[in-house]
């Protein structure tokens, strides 16, 4: 009785109700944009008590995908002076937007790579590739072509900015068949960003490749030098750390017999090894001897390391003494 009361009092309050959003954004649309924008969705924004999130198709551009916030109790809308200003200011972020997802899926699938999904944060595309030792050389090189052709149309349209890499996650051919999908009437930047989609892909370990970027006039994508790194779910991560501090510790302490690690090191920055994809790269943080009065060891030493992607087979390739700055804080180089 109490869970029913609750979900009565919310429905009362109009937490989970958006239709009077959506009828006051159809409003909106056929007042400003007439004929331009189609309602197609709208989600409360919990935790506020009003307001919704409304999202409309453009009807001269597949691909846009055009987001609202509004509050029709209160006759409010985000993101401008006023509700015109703002659907206006929504409207040319969605064409934006769109216009920069054809310059990813073109420069990709132009090489015959099709865009599964995009990264919201990084708008770094997901495509599908069979990664293995005796392909790695070929698929990297493909890519780096792949990632010139969107450095290339992003700076002519002037959006590369100071960027010094580009980034490609890739899953795998089999994975890519199970993906989960928006419906097929939706704009292109709704099903590149699905939820589910995202979600299913970052599920399993796959590889992320980040290609630097010069700052030469032609902003030359350097294939040959790329950084690659497996992302893993937690659990996994949490377990290769683990390992890869019970692997470590036997060999540290040949030359520091008292030395403890600080934990927790496999959760850092580990990157696979230039042209293998069985030997991973990163560091350690321990201390040459446990804390005085039984403290936690915070880490004044870094144990640079090579490990399988499992984390056993250890090896240290050299000890770093000065890893923090005067504030005491953590400052190691790239790995």
């Amino acid at each position: 009785m109490a869970a029913a009361l609750v979900v009565l009092l919310l429905a009362g309050c109009g937490v989970f109700d958006t239709e009077d959003d959506e009828r006051r954004a159809r409003e909106l649309a056929d007042a400003f944009h007439p004929g331009r924008l189609t309602v197609i969705g709208a989600r409360s924004l919990v935790p506020e008590a009003t307001g919704s999130e409304v999202t409309f198709a453009v009807t001269d551009d597949p691909d846009a995908a055009v987001t609202l916030r509004l509050d029709a109790s209160e006759e409010r809308c985000e993101g401008g002076a006023t509700c015109e200003e703002a659907l206006a200011n929504a409207l040319e972020r969605g064409l934006d937007r769109a216009a920069e997802l054809r310059l990813v899926r073109d420069a990709f699938e132009g090489c015959g790579h099709r865009v599964l999904a995009v990264d919201r944060q990084r708008a770094a595309p997901w495509i599908a590739v069979r990664i293995t030792q005796e392909g790695l050389d070929g698929v990297l090189e493909g890519l780096g072509a792949c990632a010139q052709r969107w450095v290339t149309a992003r700076a002519e349209r002037g959006r590369l900015g100071d960027s010094r890499w580009v980034s490609v996650s890739v899953t795998t051919p089999a994975r890519a068949g199970k993906l989960p999908a928006a419906g097929s009437d939706r704009p292109t930047a709704l099903r590149l960003t699905h939820g589910p989609r995202l979600a299913a892909l970052s599920a399993q370990p796959y590889y992320v490749v980040d290609f630097p970027v010069g700052d030469d006039a032609g902003h030359t994508v350097d294939a040959a030098r790329p950084q690659m790194r497996v992302v893993e779910p937690f659990e996994r991560r949490e377990e290769f750390s683990r390992r890869i501090d019970a692997s470590v510790l036997p060999l540290l302490r040949g030359t520091y017999p008292e030395a403890v690690a600080t934990g927790g090191s496999g959760l850092g920055v580990w990157r696979l090894e230039p042209g293998r994809i069985d030997r991973v790269r990163g560091h350690v943080l321990f201390c040459a001897r446990p804390p005085e009065g039984g403290g936690r060891c915070l880490g004044d030493l870094a144990a640079l390391v090579t490990a399988d992607p499992e984390g056993g087979s250890a090896e240290v390739v050299r000890v770093l003494t000065d890893i923090r700055d005067e504030r005491g804080v953590l400052d190691l180089p790239g790995v």
